[in-house]
């Protein structure tokens, strides 16, 4: 299994249409990532699978405080 970031992924391994396609998505999701700089890493499986994950601190959300 190897992670990559997304942007090192494409550097590397192909097109944003060629990443669509392994995850059963559309181009124009991949693109809307690589623009939006959120935090994807790319999982290639032993098998050859290929899987996107967003990495995202916990809470996702701060809390507002009272004022």
């Amino acid at each position: 299994m190897k992670k990559l970031s997304l942007s090192q992924y494409l550097e590397s391994h192909g097109t944003q249409t060629v990443l669509a396609e392994a995850l059963g998505i559309q181009q124009s999701a991949v693109s809307q990532m690589v623009r939006s700089g959120r935090n994807i890493e790319i999982t290639i499986h032993a098998d050859g699978r290929i899987e996107a994950n967003e990495i995202r601190p916990v809470p996702a959300r701060p809390k507002k405080h009272a004022a």
